[in-house]
């Protein structure tokens, strides 16, 4: 009768192994507060947006109308002369005339720097999206499994000392007292090496939030994922979406802008030159005022801006080249992540959640068996060790399942 209450006692506190409490005192954290957080604080997307504001100065500063030059100047100058009546003086005012294209050209290459900078903030900003998704996944999945071996070093030190009690009193062998604190040191030690790798990851989630310090604090969002599966989408509003596609796109319009301006470039610059000059002559009491106008002009004989067209029109090429590798890759990455999530999911159904139970029941099947003396203790701790390596696998599933969905989220250029 005493064999069977204290079996009884002892399966209770097997019941405990697979529970897990958190603080409530921590700070707690979901997902989409991770991802504003990260996209308040850090400073690599702040520095995106000002490459935005460079650019659009850059642009204004294009379309500015280049200002005139003004020259004074003397002539006829010598010793013992009056200067009111024997200098001759010059006064004029040069003043670029951008009126051959060049003007609209620098406008529209600096518009091309501003849209493809715009698209470049928006690609950053979605990178540090899905980085924090990946990193929180990762951190929930290291604090889950760290609760799930703390919870089971707890309850397996009650079992210890509750067979050590057994041990006094004569009512089990040292053997299998050995056997279950040898158990005991064991989860020890992994519970150790998981509260290690959910401090690495919880800091490596708080880095990709851009945050300074690195409290405790705990991730909220349930593993399990809910939900209708994701439907699969036309490639074509794949391409639409992705940002890279704007990038690469925005890319060749600033490259061949580029290529206009350094077409343009090669036409003459026209300069109107007008001003005042005043002439003592010789047998004159009284100086002549007269008006000066010209234009100059710069001939393009053996300098026609070759080297600088050349340049731009290889740029062009190379930035073609460059939107197409980028529709390949978006390609294949949609693809991969597609397959990846479908793989993951049929996994999460077909597999993971009937092996979770399966090792349920054959736990619950030897605590009966050994609370009825009809198995030896070695059975039920390798039923007990089953079930827990079966939830250590259900975590890391659900971790990989997670992630699939943040990637077939990206691949497909969701927007958060």
């Amino acid at each position: 009768m005493v064999f069977r209450i204290g079996n009884c006692a002892l399966m209770v506190l097997f019941l405990g192994l697979a529970c897990s409490t958190r603080c409530a005192a921590q700070s707690r954290l979901g997902l989409q507060d991770a991802i504003n957080k990260a996209l308040e604080s850090r400073a690599s997307l702040k520095a995106e947006a000002e490459r935005v504001v460079a650019a659009r100065g850059l642009k204004q500063q294009a379309g500015l109308i280049l200002n005139p030059e003004f020259q004074f100047s003397n002539e006829n100058l010598r010793a013992g002369q009056t200067y009111s009546r024997d200098v001759d003086t010059l006064a004029y005012i040069t003043q670029p005339l951008d009126i051959l294209g060049k003007r609209k050209q620098r406008i529209a290459a600096a518009e091309g720097s501003v849209n493809r900078s715009q698209a470049e903030y928006e690609l950053a900003r979605l990178q540090i999206i899905q980085r924090v998704k990946l990193g929180y996944w990762a951190a929930r999945g290291a604090q889950e499994t760290g609760d799930l071996l703390k919870a089971s070093v707890k309850t397996f030190q009650e079992i210890v000392d509750y067979h050590s009690a057994r041990l006094s009193v004569g009512a089990i062998s040292e053997q299998d007292f050995l056997r279950v604190r040898l158990e005991a040191e064991r989860l020890q030690i992994s519970a150790n090496l998981a509260a290690i790798e959910a401090t690495r990851a919880r800091v490596q989630l708080l880095k990709e939030m851009g945050q300074t310090d690195f409290p405790e604090v705990v991730l909220t969002d349930p593993l399990e994922a809910s939900g209708a599966p994701i439907a699969s989408v036309d490639f074509q509003q794949v391409l639409a979406r992705r940002v890279e596609m704007r990038v690469a796109a925005a890319a060749v319009a600033e490259a061949q802008a580029t290529a206009r301006l350094e077409e343009v470039s090669a036409r003459p610059d026209l300069n109107l030159i007008y001003g005042y000059k005043r002439t003592q002559p010789v047998d004159a009491t009284s100086g002549l005022n007269t008006a000066i106008v010209g234009l100059q002009i710069t001939l393009p004989v053996t300098n026609r801006n070759q080297g600088n067209r050349a340049a731009a029109t290889a740029e062009l090429r190379r930035q073609r080249q460059v939107l197409a590798a980028t529709e390949a890759e978006v390609r294949a990455d949609y693809y991969s992540a597609l397959q990846e999530y479908d793989l993951r999911r049929n996994e999460v159904v077909t597999t993971l959640e009937p092996l979770r139970q399966h090792a349920q029941n054959i736990s619950e099947i030897a605590q009966g068996a050994y609370a009825q003396g009809g198995t030896d203790l070695l059975r039920l701790l390798d039923a007990q060790r089953a079930r827990l390596d079966a939830e250590l696998a259900y975590v890391q599933g659900m971790v990989a399942y997670q992630q699939s969905i943040a990637n077939l989220q990206a691949a497909e250029g969701a927007s958060q």
